[in-house]
């Protein structure tokens, strides 16, 4: 049996991978710029990588997120809906504008 840290790479392996349902689902709310609701993670999931996954996968995918990969996954009703929305926790981060003077030179 190895430790903690020995294992913790083959946990991370499930959601970092495309092919599995928990690997699209982390890599569509991670690159998320908005609040999502199930339906939108599907097509989105379906644009992006050409497969179909359920609502209820999806659903499950994300409790499974929250629980064994601890992962903060936001929820909330979505205004004047009895929909729910879904947003990770640290997910997107826009890329820094490069550095440089306003000429396009480099900061010595």
């Amino acid at each position: 049996m190895g430790t903690v840290t020995d294992l913790r790479p083959q946990r991370d392996a499930g959601y970092l991978d495309a092919d599995t349902q928990m690997g699209r689902t982390y890599l569509v709310l991670r690159d998320a710029t908005y609040w999502m609701q199930l339906h939108e993670i599907a097509e989105s999931i379906q644009v992006r990588f050409k497969v179909v996954d359920s609502h209820a996968a999806i659903s499950a995918r994300i409790r499974d997120l929250r629980n064994q990969c601890g992962l903060t996954i936001m929820r909330r009703r979505r205004t004047g809906s009895t929909a729910d929305e879904y947003r990770m926790q640290g997910g997107y981060k826009p890329t820094p504008a490069p550095q440089g003077d306003m000429f396009g030179g480099d900061v010595a």
